[in-house]
């Protein structure tokens, strides 16, 4: 996504969007398509689980990471955000 956005020389605040977009796991399509598919839903949910789980560390790492010099990351927040939108919901 940045090597796109670089390429196609698009504002700090578009590649920082784009970036993030491709940061995201794909959620819960992916297992009705699984299913639809007669695929294994086991795994695909499974996978599903582990690229959520990751993505509260990685999102703000790849956001830090990637887009720092374009544009200021607070990657604590984004992390907490995440903890928020993801882990809260489950718990509670």
């Amino acid at each position: 996504a940045l090597g796109l956005a670089r390429a196609l020389g698009l504002s700090p605040a578009l590649t920082a969007g784009m970036v993030l977009v491709g940061s995201i796991n794909g959620g819960q399509a992916s297992n009705l398509c699984t299913y639809i598919a007669r695929g294994d839903v086991a795994l695909s949910v499974m996978m599903t689980t582990v690229t959520t789980l990751g993505a509260i560390v990685m999102t703000p790492l790849i956001s830090q990471l990637l887009l720092g010099t374009l544009v200021p990351v607070d990657a604590v927040g984004v992390a907490l955000s995440t903890i928020q939108v993801v882990l809260l919901p489950i718990i509670a």
